[in-house]
Parts: C-alpha cells; sequence; structure tokens
C-alpha cells in the first residue's frame, strides 16, 4: 500500500498511471484486406488444381505481406464485381482488354506476368496469309467473355460466343465452324488435354497482333497501391529466377512483342 493512501486512494492512483501511459501503437500499419477478383479459366486457372495460375498464386501468396480474399468467378462477373469495388483487385487480366474506356485513368497495373496472344485456328493450313475476312463471321468462334475480340473490326458482334475451347475444338472438327480465334496458351493446353495437339492449324502470328501483358489490375486507391507495391516484387523475382516458367510450364509466352530479347520487365 503506498503511504497515506487507502484502498479507495490507492485505486484512483492506478486508474490515473493506466490512463497516463500510452496504448502500444505497431511500428508497422497493418496491411489493408485486398479482394482479388479471379477469372476462372478452365486450363489456366481452375481453383485447387496447383497448376498454371493457380500455382503462381499459391506460391505468390505463401510470401505477401498484404491480407488477401481470394473470389473466383467467371470472366463477366469477376469483372463486373471488381469495377463495383474500390478494395479490390482482378487476375489474370489486362487494362487494354476489359476495354472501359477513360475508366482505366483509374487503375493501376502490376508488373507483367505472362503474355497472352489472340491466334486463328483452322481445321487445315490454307494457302497465303489466312485473314479472319477469309471466313464469315457467323463461322468464326470465340470464348464467351473475352474481351480481345472487339478490336477485330465491326463484324466482331457477329461472331460465336462459345463458353470453353474443347468446344470449339470439337466445333471446328464436326464443321459447325470455318474457324475460331483461340488465347494462347490457353488453347494449346486444351488440345493437349484432347491428346490431339496437332488437330488444327494454327496462325503463325498473332492475330493482328493482338498480344496482352498478363497482370494484376487494382483500383487507384490506397488499398491497390500497397498490394501492386506487394506483389511487383515477388512477380519480378519469380520470372527472373525461373519459378515462373516451371509452374506456367513450356507453352508460356513472356516476350511482348517478336523483337524484344529478354525477360526484364517490360511497359505497356
Amino acid at each position: 500500500m503506498i503511504f497515506g493512501l487507502g484502498k479507495a486512494g490507492f485505486g484512483l492512483f492506478l486508474s490515473f498511471v493506466w490512463l497516463a501511459c500510452p496504448a502500444t501503437v505497431p511500428t508497422a500499419r497493418a496491411a489493408e484486406d485486398v479482394t482479388l477478383y479471379l477469372n476462372q479459366l478452365p486450363h489456366r486457372l481452375v481453383p485447387g488444381t496447383g497448376q498454371q495460375y493457380d500455382g503462381f498464386l499459391k506460391e505468390l501468396m505463401q510470401d505477401i505481406a498484404v491480407r488477401v480474399s481470394l473470389k473466383p468467378g467467371p470472366l463477366v462477373r469477376s469483372k463486373t464485381n471488381f469495377l463495383q469495388d474500390p478494395s479490390s483487385c482482378l487476375f489474370p487480366t489486362n487494362i487494354r482488354a476489359l476495354r472501359i474506356g477513360s475508366k482505366a485513368d483509374t487503375l493501376l497495373s502490376s508488373e507483367q506476368v505472362d503474355v497472352v496472344s489472340l491466334r486463328l485456328y483452322t481445321r487445315s493450313k490454307r494457302p497465303g496469309n489466312i485473314e479472319i475476312g477469309d471466313f464469315a463471321p457467323e463461322r468464326v468462334g470465340y470464348i464467351r467473355g473475352s474481351g480481345a475480340v472487339q478490336p477485330l473490326g465491326p463484324n466482331a458482334d457477329r461472331f460465336l460466343a462459345i463458353d470453353s475451347e474443347e468446344q470449339l475444338i470439337r466445333m471446328l472438327e464436326l464443321n459447325r465452324i470455318d474457324a475460331f480465334l483461340g488465347h494462347h496458351p490457353d488453347t494449346a493446353l486444351a488440345l493437349e488435354e484432347l491428346n490431339k495437339p496437332d488437330a488444327l492449324h494454327v496462325s503463325p502470328l498473332p492475330v493482328k497482333k493482338l498480344r496482352f501483358k498478363v497482370t494484376f489490375i487494382c483500383h487507384d486507391t490506397e488499398t491497390g497501391r500497397q498490394f501492386i507495391s506487394a506483389v511487383n516484387p515477388l512477380i519480378l523475382k519469380m520470372r527472373l529466377d525461373g519459378r515462373m516458367r516451371a509452374i506456367l510450364g513450356p507453352h508460356a509466352e513472356f516476350r511482348f512483342s517478336e523483337e524484344t530479347q529478354d525477360d526484364r520487365p517490360l511497359t505497356e
């Protein structure tokens, strides 16, 4: 007992000491929660498989210093949810492929993970250069939800939207379509899973050179900037030390143009 204080006085003294001592403040502010909407892709992002982008995300999330909630879903739904949620990011995607006009100025891109290109698939090789205009638009298929086909001209809205690469491949084999626009390496992976790696002819160059850097996209907010800052060094490390190649496999592309000669970080 402190001299001169009764029990009541001693209690008041302890209360004073507690109030006078500042609360412990962490040296670093806790990271904000980030919702990461995922574009489910049959051969590249299937949660729980540990393959392709799912394997990449699993490894990335082990080292990232940000709390992340993963929300996989179909392409259109994930895009819609992302655009309505300022505390969110989207993967895999590309600002150009989102086709949202001036809204793109409010978004941030991460470092490139890999490159996806649009290619034209036919049953057999044709003489000369193959162009989309060689086919009736109604006989050209593409993956439903893809934003890559819109820059292909006024007939793009007449192309057939199909749900999967397997369906496109089978429709082409059955002569229900004359050609389809496939994403590489997605279509190459689908052909391998069907044990038909050489069943179709693919145009040697990307259609109209449509190549997209696959990135994380976030809103330009404190949360988004924090997430991008956290993933960028991890992406670069995985690309440069060979882990990205090991996870994504031999079909993955990392060079944005035919002229690019190395794997250094690329810019738009």
